[in-house]
């Protein structure tokens, strides 16, 4: 997904607007809020592979759209708990009531 010409660079520049355009990405309405309020958090992993090619000894060549690009978002989303993907786990688990 390369841009060229006049927008080249445009998502490095204004990277919470190319964030938010992998939007179609996010698909359920748990994950879309769930990635909305998730950011700074991916954009810091982001600056960590940066700083990983950096202390390497590399150049930091890797551009954030890149990184979206090839960013796994379902099993991002599948590996956090339940309770931090939004769903409600309290119906299989009933609350007890004892009669004495």
């Amino acid at each position: 997904m390369a841009i060229g010409g006049l927008f080249e660079g445009y998502i490095d520049q204004n990277p919470e607007q190319g964030y938010f355009g992998y939007q179609n990405q996010w698909k359920t309405p748990n994950q879309k809020k769930w990635f909305q309020s998730q950011f700074s958090n991916i954009q810091n992993q982001y600056m960590g592979q940066l700083g990983q090619q950096v202390l390497s000894g590399g150049a930091p060549t890797k551009t954030f759209e890149d990184f979206l690009s090839q960013f796994n978002w379902g099993q991002n989303f599948q590996e956090q708990t339940p309770q931090q993907r939004g769903q409600d786990t309290s119906r299989y688990n009933p609350w007890t009531r004892w009669m004495v």
